[in-house]
């Protein structure tokens, strides 16, 4: 024992049992609560989360959204339980329901574009608690269920407004420009609650309502947009019709020009094949002619020389005889006159032109020879 106590003067006279003065100081802390109470111990059921804050060393908080039964130390921690099933934000009617129903508030009225005034008669928005962001909720909202309906009236009422107002009555009643502001809104809307633990995840609107004036003209607007439809339509079915009789005028006739091609390529054919026979015979017989030209022109080339020799020769006879003759003098040649040209005054016949005024003597008769 005395050994003992002075080991412990020494230990406690270098110091080094300043660092061991808090461990053992929480140490004890945890050894007294559970001696005391024991662990705490903290059932999550279905929709709901869990977040454990450390109140000893700081507020740190962890998320905790495993069902079931969760433990803590009831001296260093606190479990705060949190409710993250689904909720609806409700604007109906203009009665007041503040303290009665949180998510249940008045009608949405908005102004449009061109100043006039319409309204929703009951519009849903669906949110819920974003189950990580459970602390979150916690340090803007408060415990428990303070993140339930005010937080969102606010924005909500604000952008829908905003986006449905972009759009004039005429615009509004158009349901896909409406559907483009209930998107454009739940956008908006989560753009600005999601960093606060909240997150939109439906806006359902009905059909706008608006004043009588309004709604009669509007009312007028759908009917001649109705027929209008309806005579485009028409004109629609018209367009299909002459299309189609377009179409059989234009295959009838697409048909008579290949028929008529078909028949001219024959026609053409034939009258192709007929120029080639022609040609043929045309050939044959120009062949054939140059051939009996050529060999009749050969003939008569033949004969001609051969001619030609003879009637030289019968020439050269007959100028030879002439020169004797009229080597021979006057007599001879009287004498060859009288017997070549006088027989044949034989054939002459004549008779007088004109009646002669006295009897003429005829002292030559050519026919008796008198």
């Amino acid at each position: 024992m005395k050994q003992f106590l002075e080991k412990l003067g020494e230990f406690i006279s270098t110091g080094k049992i300043k660092g061991f003065i808090l461990p053992a100081i929480a140490l004890l802390v945890v050894l007294g609560g559970m001696l005391s109470g024991g662990l705490g111990l903290a059932e999550i059921r279905p929709g709901e989360a869990a977040v454990i804050y450390n109140t000893a060393f700081g507020k740190t908080a962890k998320v905790r959204l495993q069902q079931g039964t969760q433990t803590f130390i009831p001296i260093l921690q606190r479990v705060e339980i949190l409710n993250i099933e689904p909720h609806v934000l409700i604007m109906e009617g203009e009665e007041t329901y503040a303290g009665e129903d949180r998510n249940r508030v008045n009608k949405l009225t908005v102004r449009a574009r061109d100043g006039s005034k319409l309204w929703f008669n009951r519009l849903e928005i669906h949110y819920e608690a974003i189950p990580s962001s459970a602390d979150v909720l916690h340090r803007y909202h408060g415990l428990g269920d303070a993140y339930e309906g005010t937080p969102l009236i606010v924005q909500s009422r604000e952008v829908l407004r905003n986006e449905f107002g972009r759009f004039s009555f005429l615009e509004i009643a158009d349901p896909s420009n409406y559907e483009i502001a209930t998107s454009k809104a739940k956008d908006v809307l989560n753009a600005r609650m999601e960093p606060y633990g909240i997150r939109v995840t439906q806006i359902i609107t009905p059909k706008p309502s608006f004043g009588n004036q309004i709604e009669h003209a509007i009312e007028e607007r759908q009917t001649a947009e109705q027929q209008v439809e309806v005579e485009l339509e028409k004109r629609n079915r018209m367009i299909a019709q002459k299309d189609r009789r377009v179409q059989d005028v234009t295959e009838a006739k697409n048909k008579e020009h290949k028929d008529l091609i078909a028949v001219l390529e024959a026609s053409v054919q034939e009258a192709s094949n007929r120029q080639i026979s022609t040609k043929r015979v045309a050939d044959v017989y120009y062949t054939s002619t140059v051939a009996q030209c050529e060999a009749g022109r050969d003939a008569d080339l033949t004969r001609a020389e051969a001619n030609k020799d003879a009637f030289r020769q019968e020439a050269e006879g007959l100028a030879a005889r002439i020169k004797a003759v009229g080597q021979q003098g006057d007599g001879a040649l009287d004498l060859a006159i009288a017997e070549h040209v006088f027989p044949q005054l034989e054939n002459i016949e004549a008779a007088p032109f004109a009646t002669l005024p006295a009897t003429v003597d005829v002292l030559y008769s050519a026919g008796k020879g008198e």
